[in-house]
């Protein structure tokens, strides 16, 4: 799996919204806990939650 986004839970959530609405599939790391407790993630509690797709689907995630 290859990280192609990292912000807020927001940010994030948004952006997994609309690769699932395309049929690429997303896994998100720290989903939880980034709205919950940032600073435990990153420091500053800064960009916690990351998306990760395959690497098949890197160039139409892109897009």
């Amino acid at each position: 799996m290859i990280e192609i986004f990292r912000g807020s839970y927001i940010e994030t959530m948004n952006i997994k919204n609309l690769l699932e609405s395309n049929d690429i599939l997303v896994f998100t790391a720290n989903e939880y806990i980034s709205s919950i407790q940032p600073w435990s993630v990153s420091v500053g509690g800064n960009d916690a939650a990351i998306l990760k797709v395959q690497e098949k689907d890197l160039g139409e995630a892109k897009k």
